[in-house]
C-alpha cells in the first residue's frame, strides 16, 4: 500500500501496519463461523426454554380445567337424591347401562313399565309334558 502526498512524493506504509490490519481481518473472517454458531445455539435455547414454559403452562391450564370439571361433576352427583343415585348405580353394577335408574324418575309410570317390558329378555316357556290319566 501507498500513500500519496501533494507535493507528488510516494511515501510507502510500514509493514507492521499492514499486518496489524491483515491480523485483524484474518481475526474477524476466522470467528465468524463460531459467532454464527455461537448465535444459533443461543436462539435454539431460547427457543427450547419458551418450548417448556408453555408446555408448563398448558398442563397447568389443563389441571385448572379436569379441577373445574371433576367439582362440577361432583356437585351434579350430589345433587341427586339418595335414592335416585343408589338406583343409577345399581342399574350400572348390574350391566344395564348408564340410563338404567333415570326413566324412573322422568318418565310416567306407564312408559317405564313398557319399557321395561320391552327391554326384558325373553325367556322361553317351560317344556310342556302331557299329564297321563
Amino acid at each position: 500500500m501507498t500513500a500519496q502526498k501533494s507535493s507528488g512524493h510516494v511515501r510507502s506504509v510500514n509493514s507492521q501496519i499492514t499486518d496489524a490490519i491483515t491480523q485483524a481481518n484474518v481475526m474477524n473472517i476466522g470467528l465468524a463461523p463460531a459467532q454464527s454458531i455461537g448465535s444459533l445455539y443461543q436462539t435454539t435455547a431460547q427457543a427450547a426454554g419458551t418450548a417448556m414454559q408453555n408446555a408448563v403452562a398448558n398442563q397447568q391450564n389443563m389441571y385448572s380445567l379436569s379441577l373445574a370439571s371433576t367439582a362440577q361433576n361432583l356437585q351434579s352427583l350430589l345433587a341427586l337424591s339418595s335414592a335416585s343415585a343408589a338406583r343409577n348405580t345399581a342399574g350400572l353394577l348390574a350391566g344395564g347401562g348408564s340410563h338404567a335408574g333415570l326413566h324412573r324418575r322422568h318418565a310416567p309410570a306407564h312408559i317405564h313399565a313398557a319399557h321395561m317390558a320391552a327391554a326384558a329378555p325373553a325367556t322361553p316357556a317351560p317344556p310342556q309334558t302331557p299329564i297321563r290319566k
